[in-house]
């Protein structure tokens, strides 16, 4: 078997060298010994050597003189000192000058000595393993850094783009719009039936498209930081129960309750009404449409603990499988299933993520299929808006 690298052994009494052969006959490591310091130093730069041992009483040169141009020669290579002589003075050179990894006094212990030396060749082994994972996870991070700022600046083309886009789209659709309504008001003349259908299905659609444009464009200038909310001490009590009037018609057309639940000593916080209107009609909006029977609860309380107002929009409504969880506050993910063709355009959650981390907050969701789902954002008391 051939042997890897492995030991250098100095010591000026050829006898000693030959037993110290002999107790690593066996081992997988070579060894390399000499009573000449200038040829053992000559050795480390041809072979690959773990671990130095050397005596410190030699003819020329002291053990703790060699170790200390192994160390400038060969860093990464374990020292080891034997002395047979009580020299204080030579231990401490050894630790502040070779910064040896440990002594061995003479005389030894054959089955102490091999163990101290796999042992410093385990130590070896385990410091370059070491230092190549710590150049491998540092490769990997640089290359992971090329990455990200590449998707980076994908993402920022990909947001120009779609925000471009939109606003081209904006014009024609409100044209064709303009058009549609013209039409279907029977002044260029009267409709019959089957026209009627087919203009309204026309206008549904052109609805439904310029919505999605619309909050295209609303979450790519949020997550661009183009769009800063317009952030002041307001009323939310006020603003929950404009929300909630708005709303009640929607939620009487399906025999739904909607109910406001507010403490009276919620305080004035600082938000962007205009943002939090559009938060709350969407989450209230989103808990009418996918509720068959009961109704909606929408609570707020002021959580003085936590320095932050809490508001929640429960619903009894089918609930949220466990395995969709994730997809939710995501972009064009829609809630409900695709069969049943409930409308959206799966960027309002998404929406409502982006304005309430805005604003410092935080928002998520409980729900039980078959029993309803809640949605919970926090606002904070004083203004800690993101970025």
């Amino acid at each position: 078997m051939e042997k890897t690298a492995g030991i250098l052994i100095l010591d000026d009494e050829e006898n000693i060298l030959e037993t110290l052969k002999r107790l690593f006959f066996k081992e997988t490591f070579s060894i390399f010994t000499t009573t000449n310091y200038q040829e053992a130093l000559e050795a480390l730069k041809k072979e690959e050597i773990k671990v130095v041992i050397s005596d410190q009483r030699m003819p020329e040169i002291t053990g703790v003189e060699f170790l200390k141009k192994v160390k400038l020669e060969c860093p990464d290579a374990v020292r080891i000192l034997m002395t047979g002589h009580a020299d204080i003075r030579a231990a401490e050179d050894a630790i502040n000058v070779g910064e040896v990894y440990r002594f061995i006094n003479k005389p030894w212990n054959k089955e102490d000595f091999k163990g101290a030396v796999c042992q410093a060749v385990d130590h070896y082994d385990l410091v370059i393993q070491n230092r190549n994972l710590f150049e491998e996870t540092r490769t990997k991070n640089e290359e992971l850094e090329v990455l990200n700022r590449k998707l980076r600046d994908m993402y920022e083309v990909q947001k120009e783009f779609t925000s471009t886009v939109s606003h081209e789209l904006r014009t024609p659709l409100a044209s064709m719009k303009v058009t549609v309504d013209l039409v279907l008001s029977g002044e260029p003349g009267e409709l019959n039936e089957d026209q009627t259908r087919f203009l309204m299905k026309t206008k549904n659609n052109v609805d439904r498209l310029t919505r999605l444009i619309n909050d295209i464009l609303d979450l790519t200038k949020l997550e661009s930081g183009k769009t800063q909310p317009d952030i002041s001490i307001n009323d939310l009590t006020q603003t929950i129960n404009e929300v909630v009037e708005i709303q009640e018609l929607a939620a009487k057309e399906k025999g739904l309750y909607l109910r406001n639940e507010i403490e009276k000593r919620v305080v004035n916080i600082p938000f962007d009404v205009d943002k939090m209107h559009q938060v709350l009609s969407n989450l209230i909006s989103n808990a009418i449409k996918f509720t068959e029977t009961g109704g909606i609860t929408v609570s707020c309380i002021n959580c003085e603990k936590d320095n932050c107002v809490k508001i929640s929009i429960r619903d009894t409504g089918q609930g949220i499988k466990q395995e969709d969880m994730g997809k939710l506050f995501q972009k064009f993910q829609q809630l409900g299933d695709p069969r049943k063709h409930i409308g959206g355009t799966g960027l309002g959650l998404a929406i409502c993520k982006e304005i309430i981390q805005c604003h410092g907050g935080k928002i998520w969701v409980e729900s039980e299929i078959n029993k309803g789902s809640c949605f919970h954002f926090i606002l904070p008391v004083q203004e800690r808006r993101e970025g």
